[in-house]
């Protein structure tokens, strides 16, 4: 049975997840490590960076701040501006049937069925009904499946593909724009190509004008319809960081790597690579973040670490002190000597917080927003005002995040309720009751998100239906599931209007 549920995984990774590369990493999990925090302009490339001039900081104590403690406030009222809603499943993007299933490429990209030799009769029947639909696949249409997809205002940016159960990549791909208040879809680029794979790392669409991370490929951005490559740090891996606020910020990786014998047999303790037919040792990786400023075609870095295979791997969270943008500025935490509270550095400023363990949920010239890591309390500190507010969000849900100058509290795993809080005064706004589920046949997944001049949740819901259970033991062999993806989201604009 373990083995059966193994490949089910495997199969649902290959036709639901956006996920496939021709080259293989045994063991990716990564994350960054302290770095240095000045702050670089470059043209492109990693080398000769020119330092931008530093400002001096701005040191405040806890002490500076008058001190006031929130009530919280409950109103029936209806906040000034509207929680948006749609299915992402509901939306139609067409059916196609994609080029690597056809003519010389049928064969040359089909999965391995193993199944005559096998003398498991379930693995053998599944794997005879896994051949059947691939089958299928090539003769009659795919429906397009959503990988990534990011908010912009009210309209979602989709990287939607046709193409599943193929062992050489994506080859059939679609960018799709969605009126999120319309359901309206655009096509705004096809890449349809059986010899080379389109995967979508990143979508971003500040101001409308769309940005992509592609696998194998770069940083590149559509110009009336058309791919442009961006050239900034060619060889390196790009994601779209997701604190920052209307900013485009990536972590850029490159796997620091030394090719091995073609006779060589990995060790289970090393973690390897396999790219372009040879085995590859990761011995360390480098990991830059930086952020992209459009309006001047510029890259601002914000901080870069170098580090060996063990720090990569290592069980400690190595992301504490990097320097990340939230909201408007870069921070991080620092820990003075002899002292067990925590401050918080940006390029311009350092607060001595009182705080001994806190997340940083937003920071900007004169507003820094912290909560504590063990309990939904807000902090936020007021410079212009010199003011401190402490808000206690825990008897509401244990989740919360900072946009457009309030506070969104939700559940961490859904079943309650989303709230609106106006920080300086307390007052409390119901957005949305979420579905409590009580049947053990529903399992349910919930989130935040952040896009480009918009904050929302996504809700996933799984039912199960036309379950078979083992007659001896009761549990469940096999089961099918609808499933509903239900986004809500806030657009930045209309708050502000």
């Amino acid at each position: 049975m373990k083995k059966i549920i193994s490949i089910l995984a495997a199969f649902t990774l290959m036709t639901g997840c956006f996920s496939c590369s021709e080259e293989k990493d045994t063991k990716s999990d990564s994350k960054p490590l302290d770095g240095d925090t000045s702050v670089t302009v470059t043209d492109g490339s990693a080398e000769e960076p020119v330092i931008q001039q530093q400002t001096e900081l701005r040191e405040f104590k806890e002490d500076d701040f008058k001190t006031i403690n929130v009530n919280l406030s409950k109103t029936d009222k209806e906040p000034s501006f509207q929680l948006h809603s749609i299915k992402l499943n509901d939306i139609d993007f067409g059916e196609r049937i994609s080029p690597c299933k056809q003519g010389e490429y049928r064969d040359k990209y089909k999965p391995v069925f193993d199944a005559e030799n096998n003398a498991d009769d379930e693995y053998r029947e599944y794997m005879e009904q896994a051949n059947a639909d691939w089958e299928k696949l090539c003769t009659e249409p795919t429906k397009g499946g959503i990988g990534f997809w990011r908010m912009c205002g009210n309209d979602i940016y989709a990287a939607v593909s046709y193409d599943q159960y193929c062992t050489g990549g994506l080859h059939d791909v679609s960018i799709f724009r969605v009126g999120g208040l319309t359901g309206k879809v655009t096509e705004i680029y096809r890449h349809s190509d059986p010899e080379n794979s389109f995967g979508v790392d990143t979508i971003a669409a500040p101001n409308g004008k769309v940005y992509l991370s592609i696998r194998d490929k770069g940083l590149m951005y559509l110009d009336g319809g058309k791919l442009v490559p961006m050239n900034y740090l060619d060889g390196y891996s790009h994601y779209l960081m997701g604190d920052a606020a209307d900013k485009m910020v990536f972590l850029s990786t490159k796997d620091i790597l030394e090719q091995l014998p073609d006779d060589y047999e990995p060790q289970p303790s090393e973690h390897w690579k396999e790219k372009d037919g040879r085995k590859y040792l990761i011995t360390g990786q480098e990991r830059i973040y930086s952020e992209y400023l459009p309006d001047k075609d510029e890259w601002k870095e914000i901080a870069r670490k170098t580090y060996t295979q063990e720090e990569v791997y290592s069980d400690v969270d190595p992301d504490y002190n990097f320097p990340r943008v939230y909201g408007k500025l870069a921070a991080h935490t620092e820990k003075p000597e002899r002292k067990r509270k925590l401050d918080v550095v940006t390029d311009e400023y350092r607060i001595s917080t009182g705080i001994t363990g806190l997340d940083i949920l937003y920071a900007d010239h004169d507003r820094l927003v912290v909560k504590l890591s063990n309990k939904n309390i807000v902090h936020i500190f007021d410079m212009a005002k010199m003011e401190h507010y402490v808000l206690d969000c825990s008897g509401l849900a244990t989740m919360c995040q900072y946009f457009e100058g309030g506070l969104f509290v939700y559940p961490q795993s859904g079943s309650g309720y989303i709230y609106y809080i106006m920080p300086e005064i307390g007052l409390t706004f119901t957005l949305c009751k979420l579905p409590e589920i009580s049947d053990e046949r529903v399992s349910m997944s919930f989130g935040a998100f952040r896009g480009d001049r918009s904050f929302g949740f996504q809700e996933s819901i799984a039912i199960m239906k036309n379950e078979e259970r083992d007659p001896d033991t009761g549990q469940i062999k096999h089961a099918d599931y609808d499933n509903e993806e239900i986004i809500y989201w806030v657009n930045g604009d209309e708050m502000n209007g």
